[in-house]
């Protein structure tokens, strides 16, 4: 509202200012127009010419004066009307713009930064989230960090059967995971153009340009669906495994 008030203000300054200006330029043009008739008129007025041809002279004065100062009315009227268009434009943009414009751009560049720290943090959620849900229901981390050298092969073999039962139970429940590429691996297979490399991992002699073919190593491994349970906002998600201490 404070910007609009000074906007009419000026703008109406500035109108009165250019219509002066623009009064006094015709003011001008008419008194030299007739100061110019005037002594055009005076000039014809010999004793030799006749009173008709002086009238005639006359006449055509006046149409000569007329055209020229409609011309330059005509001129003046438009550069008045120019001048105005830029002034206002100028004004309206220096009182309206900057604080359109300038506001929203550090609001949107202040919620980007936290947009990607929000996302960072819940993708480091969503991973541990993962591998608490695998040693809540199959003991993954307890495994992974246990001293086997203390244990026969025999013993070691029949703990990791419980232990791979049931972590594959918690993958095959929450994602739905499928091989990259098709085949038995061992096989030739034929990986042509336009392949993904993030999917597709060439080794070996990789020359030229595809259709390429190799032996299949591994068929990879993708997901086409993810559904772990719903992650807790008042639980911490850094702890994977909550300490147990019996009380006796």
């Amino acid at each position: 509202m404070t910007s609009l008030k000074a906007f009419s203000r000026r703008s109406l300054v500035f109108m009165l200012v250019l219509g002066m200006l623009a009064l006094g330029a015709a003011a001008a043009g008419f008194h030299f127009g007739f100061q110019w008739i005037s002594r055009d008129t005076l000039a014809l007025a010999t004793p030799e010419m006749s009173p008709g041809d002086l009238a005639a002279r006359i006449v055509t004065l006046q149409h000569t004066y007329f055209v020229y100062m409609a011309a330059s009315m005509g001129g003046l009227l438009l550069l008045c009307g120019l001048v105005a268009w830029i002034g206002l434009r100028s004004m309206a943009g220096r009182l309206f713009v900057p604080a359109a414009a300038t506001a929203p751009v550090k609001k949107k560049a202040a919620g980007t930064g936290e947009d990607r720290k929000s996302q960072k943090i819940q993708q480091q959620r969503l991973y541990l989230h993962l591998l608490t849900v695998l040693q809540r229901q199959g003991r993954l981390v307890d495994f992974l960090f246990e001293d086997l050298d203390a244990y026969e092969d025999a013993q070691i073999g029949a703990a990791v059967r419980g232990i791979h039962e049931n972590c594959r139970k918690v993958v095959t429940k929450n994602l739905s995971l499928a091989a990259v590429l098709d085949g038995t691996e061992g096989e030739e297979v034929t990986i042509e153009e336009g392949f993904n490399p993030a999917a597709v991992k060439l080794t070996g002699n990789v020359t030229g340009e595809p259709p390429f073919r190799g032996i299949l190593r591994h068929r990879g491994w993708r997901t086409d669906k993810i559904d772990l349970p719903v992650l807790s906002d008042t639980q911490d998600a850094a702890v994977i495994a909550p300490a147990e201490v019996e009380i006796p």
